[in-house]
């Protein structure tokens, strides 16, 4: 059975023979994005949501136990990887290495960010982990966002509370930008999971873009285990580079963003 490096790149073949047949139908779908978050910290688990075919998105914390290692196997598997930064929360909930309070000032901040972006090889982009605090400080994240600008990295919007501007201040430094849509795995249950991926893959069928985050939690390690899709829907699937907003900030519903992270 070929590995999941290789079902992965069937991908643009599926692709390219459903454009051919069938180009008014595939024209008109969407895209789905499915991004694994909080990796770093676990070899195993880290490595088996790596292993999914349906993820094409590796959100990985810097200066963990495991950050380097899965970053390169992300890497040697093709996934698109992306650091996942700690960040201030409203519930203080502490960061860990390298995360980004205002609290501790601008020169701080910017280190620590510097210092994330040398130990996560192969990232191509950012996305916050936690917060709710930072993601509202306009100030903050333009120190964050004139960074990423000259790395040449894009910003990804976990959206952990509904009141961001993170998105906005990307947009505000013309960098590539999209935003989280739909939490996978918010609850840890079985039905939840299913009722939320059977909400993305509706809506990216309609033709809408769709971004999700899941968690390397057993109760999703086992959801994408045991899930399968049609060469339909497999031709759904998209890295984050390939949805990116670069001039427009789009106004989306907040009904599905609770906070968490």
């Amino acid at each position: 059975m070929p590995s999941s490096k290789y079902r992965f790149a069937l991908v643009p073949l599926i692709l390219t023979v459903l454009l051919s047949s069938s180009a008014a139908s595939v024209s008109a779908r969407g895209k789905l994005v499915l991004v694994v978050d909080d990796l770093g910290n676990q070899r195993h688990s880290g490595r088996a949501v790596i292993d999914s075919p349906w993820i094409t998105t590796v959100a990985i914390m810097p200066g963990r136990p495991y950050t380097r290692e899965l970053a390169q196997y992300a890497f040697e598997q093709g996934k698109e990887i992306i650091i996942h930064m700690p960040m201030s929360n409203e519930t203080d909930f502490p960061l860990g290495a390298l995360g980004l309070n205002r609290a501790d000032g601008e020169v701080t901040l910017v280190q620590n960010l510097h210092a994330a972006l040398a130990d996560v090889p192969h990232a191509v982009g950012l996305s916050n982990h936690m917060g709710s605090r930072l993601t509202q400080d306009r100030e903050a994240m333009s120190w964050v966002m004139a960074i990423l600008k000259q790395f040449g990295l894009y910003f990804f919007d976990s959206r952990t509370v509904s009141t961001t501007i993170a998105h906005e201040v990307a947009a505000q430094y013309q960098l590539p930008w999209a935003m989280r849509n739909i939490f996978l795995d918010h609850y840890q249950t079985d039905v939840f999971i299913a009722e939320q991926w059977r909400l993305a893959l509706a809506r990216a069928r309609q033709g809408e873009t769709v971004t999700v985050i899941c968690h390397p939690y057993p109760e999703t390690l086992r959801f994408l285990h045991n899930l399968t899709l049609n060469p339909e829907d497999l031709a759904l699937l998209a890295p984050l580079s390939q949805v990116l907003n670069y001039d427009r900030i789009e106004q989306r519903s907040l009904r599905n963003f609770p906070q968490g992270t």
